[in-house]
């Protein structure tokens, strides 16, 4: 079997999170691509904008007058296009305004559901202005959920062997990943992204599932619940698209500005775009207070001032600590639980590693208490990573050693598991574990639950 590491072959390493998608090359620091998983969709006989730009769809065709400039300006690769409707795919793509542009997500609790979509996403880390590789000249390692199911990780199989025929295939569990960018082989991974919160022990690679502890509540449904009390409070947070014209306004007064007239809006694409102004709110804002909740204390906090796209400005205080509280006390501070789910049986994040640990062999809990990996966007909060370590304290009342594990660095912990998977997929000792394109010929998609445990 060929050797897929080192010089000879680069592997490309994909990661799609319910929130972002990461794409690159096995053996690098960095992604080479990240771009939200969310993606426009517009109908087949939407093709155009208001502005008349042209949106490609199946009869696109990008020949004529580029041909005659190939040889000044090679033409990329295209993906092809085969199902029907556009999807619009890419950062600046999917957040400009067209009509009729519906904002889905391929996964649901970390899952992928929608086959498809995920189709166009590779399509688009593939071909045109991206990596712009032929997916047969490279192996494929693509991470997946610690709860995935069997049936996906077939399909993945059969996707990667069948259409794109890649070399080799592997697929890991994020948290190994994570563990493995952290240098740890034995730590409980506390991973808070945008869908969900979840607790993985890992001892020696492998994943225990007695000890997975899983709730919907993370940095997207902490969205959800700032924007219903801004709601609340009068405060309508109107989206840079809708924005023509401004003017500086003091604080706490009416904003001033001109709204473009932008017709066939859906609810979705508005949501997605009020979702991100106030991601940029958390991100600037919001804090977690680093011990125990304390109102006298917190109300003695300096306030934060946030200027909203249509020029408002307002200045934050106890507030700005509230939301975040939902992830520690929720049956305290959370006042709509999810859809389907019982605030009662929902458990703050200290709690979910107080049980995940405990659910493990009495021998391996004291490695798992010192390697606690946290990684996620949403534990980039200030304040997150030792509000966790004072409440673990607390819990354990120095009968076990604490030690949290959270790089200073946004890529390390927003990319945890695409690091570890980069790392493992250059080793020269990995080569032996890839899926093969005659092993899968061989046994079917049914040989990754041989190789890929």
């Amino acid at each position: 079997m060929s050797t897929f590491s080192g010089d000879e072959v680069s592997a490309v390493v994909l990661d799609v999170g319910s929130a972002w998608t990461r794409a690159g090359y096995a053996g690098e620091d960095t992604p080479k691509l990240v771009f939200p998983t969310s993606y426009g969709y517009l109908p087949e006989e939407e093709t155009t904008t208001t502005d008349g730009d042209a949106v490609m769809t199946e009869s696109s065709d990008a020949t004529g007058d580029a041909e005659n400039l190939e040889p000044y300006f090679p033409r990329r690769r295209k993906r092809p296009k085969k199902h029907k409707g556009s999807y619009i795919i890419g950062d600046a793509a999917v957040t400009a305004w067209r009509p009729h542009m519906q904002i889905k997500n391929p996964l649901v609790d970390g899952m992928i559901q929608d086959w498809d979509a995920l189709e166009e996403i590779w399509d688009h880390i593939f071909w045109e202005d991206q990596l712009d590789i032929d997916p047969k000249e490279h192996p494929l390692f693509v991470t997946e959920a610690a709860w995935n199911s069997r049936e996906n990780r077939e399909t993945l199989t059969e996707l990667a062997f069948e259409k794109y025929q890649t070399l080799a295939f592997y697929v890991a569990k994020n948290p190994v990943l994570s563990a493995f960018a952290a240098g740890r082989p034995t730590a409980i991974v506390v991973d808070c992204g945008a869908s969900s919160t979840s607790c993985v022990p890992v001892v020696d690679g492998y994943v225990l599932k007695k000890g997975i502890f899983r709730q919907p509540i993370g940095g997207d449904f902490l969205s959800e619940q700032i924007l219903q009390q801004f709601q609340s409070s009068g405060i309508d947070v109107i989206p840079h698209y809708m924005i023509a014209k401004k003017s500086l306004v003091d604080p706490d007064k009416p904003s001033n500005k001109v709204l473009r007239d932008r017709p066939n809006t859906t609810d979705s694409y508005h949501k997605f775009m009020q979702m991100r102004v106030i991601h940029d709110f958390k991100e600037s804002v919001c804090q977690v207070f680093e011990t125990s909740y304390d109102e006298l204390v917190i109300s003695a906090r300096p306030m934060k001032t946030f200027e909203f796209p249509d020029g408002f400005n307002t200045s934050f205080g106890p507030q700005r600590f509230n939301i975040p509280e939902i992830l520690f006390s929720p049956q305290r501070f959370l006042t709509q639980p999810p859809e389907g789910i019982d605030a009662t049986s929902l458990s703050g994040i200290p709690e979910m590693i107080f049980h995940s640990i405990n659910a493990c062999d009495i021998d391996v809990r004291p490695l798992l208490w010192n390697n606690i990996i946290l990684t996620g966007g949403t534990t980039l909060l200030p304040g997150f990573a030792d509000r966790i370590n004072n409440e673990l304290s607390m819990m354990m009342s120095g009968q076990m050693k604490i030690k949290i594990h959270a790089p200073g660095n946004t890529i390390e912990r927003k990319c945890s598991s695409w690091l570890g998977g980069s790392i493992l997929a250059s080793l020269g000792t990995f080569h032996q574990l890839w899926i093969s394109q005659k092993e899968y010929n061989d046994y079917g998609k049914s040989i990754v639950e041989k190789k890929c445990e």
